[in-house]
């Protein structure tokens, strides 16, 4: 009977191959021909053993011939990125792990990172359904979720929410034997208010329902085996006022920080949403970051988003000066008003927006002359 052998990538240098039976542990192996298909990190095959060879120092050789694939990557673990969107790799392996294995996860990181379009992003790239986002600062009760109760020629009924339409669709689904997936993301889950917080533990515990009075009577909300749900979380000195979780909430996510776009991606990204020049992009790319490294400081509230970035570019492509742009499409954003002397120095230094200019001033982004003093 043939050996099983596990195959992995060896750091984008070629695949490495690894025996799955402890009893070839530590023999290297090659084999005894180039395959004749594509090889995937993670594939299992069944090999022949054509012959062992021990070389110098002692290390053992296996010589093998592919026979068949045992087992092959699931579609998902084969994604390696996201089209048109930025994520760190292994950052997204573990992503997809924990949400094909029905763990929801949260996103965590600062505004601009693209936390509630990764979603999107990957329902798309999976050819999952389009998701339902969930603006949860809005919801002030658990059932407000699900629905409202209405009145209307004196009685009284449920209006359904389009959240529960959802739900509902990917129970059908699963009944039906559809192969296909869902995902709420539930926007800025850290502002959930008090009075709901606790409410939700049922939802992504392992029972996944709640039950909710309604004026037609109490129902019971449960989630489908298909349907995952996303939280998102703002961090920053800007946000040290939302509402935090409670330690049980937490226990039934998954945590996801997500890292903010390379520099060269930010700006590949600029020039093909808007179309400006690559050196003009890289010049706004390089101020949104001075500004979100003075944001996560304290020194200033606001951290400039990749949104941020592309309205200044708009500026320019209408053909305002990059530096103007600049000021006008950023520092609007900051408290006080930004006033110089002749001497191009700032009269009121402990204002916001004074702060903004003067880390953008000590990189030596902008200057006194760069704006026009009224």
């Amino acid at each position: 009977m043939a050996d099983l052998l596990k195959i992995r990538a060896s750091n984008g240098n070629g695949i490495t191959w690894q025996f799955v039976d402890e009893t070839m542990v530590g023999y290297a192996i090659n084999l005894d021909k180039p395959p004749t298909v594509t090889i995937h990190d993670g594939d299992i095959w069944h090999v022949e053993l054509v012959e062992t060879k021990a070389n110098k120092g002692r290390q053992k050789t296996a010589i093998v011939r592919l026979i068949a694939r045992v087992q092959a990557l699931a579609p998902w673990e084969k994604i390696t990125e996201l089209p048109g969107y930025w994520i760190d790799p292994v950052d997204l392996k573990c992503l997809m792990a924990w949400l094909h294995a029905g763990t929801d996860v949260i996103l965590v990181g600062p505004k601009g990172t693209g936390k509630t379009t990764l979603g999107f992003a990957m329902a798309k790239t999976l050819g999952w359904q389009e998701p339902c986002k969930v603006d949860v600062y809005t919801i002030k009760r658990t059932t407000d979720l699900f629905g409202t109760d209405a009145a209307r020629d004196g009685s009284t009924f449920f209006v359904r929410s389009s959240l529960l339409d959802y739900i509902d669709r990917a129970t059908i689904a699963l009944k039906e034997g559809l192969d296909t997936h869902f995902i709420v993301v539930l926007d800025e889950i850290n502002r959930v208010h008090a009075k709901v917080n606790e409410s939700m533990h049922g939802l992504f515990d392992d029972t996944r329902q709640v039950t909710i009075p309604t004026a037609e009577g109490s129902k019971i909300v449960r989630l489908p085996q298909n349907l995952h749900v996303i939280g998102t979380m703002n961090i920053g000195a800007s946000y040290l006022g939302t509402h935090g979780l409670d330690e049980a909430l937490k226990d039934r996510f998954a945590p996801m920080p997500l890292k903010p776009m390379p520099v060269d991606y930010e700006t590949k990204k600029l020039v093909a949403d808007t179309g400006i020049l690559e050196a003009q992009a890289l010049s706004i790319v390089q101020v949104a970051r001075t500004l979100r490294e003075a944001s996560d400081g304290g020194q200033i509230s606001f951290a400039p988003s990749y949104r941020a970035c592309r309205n200044v570019a708009y500026l320019v492509r209408a053909g305002m000066g990059l530096k103007m742009a600049v000021i006008k499409g950023f520092l609007g954003w900051y408290e006080g008003e930004l006033v110089l002397n002749e001497q191009g120095e700032v009269t009121q230094p402990n204002s916001e927006v004074a702060k903004a200019f003067s880390a953008l001033r000590m990189k030596g982004i902008t200057k006194a002359s760069d704006l026009t003093l009224k």
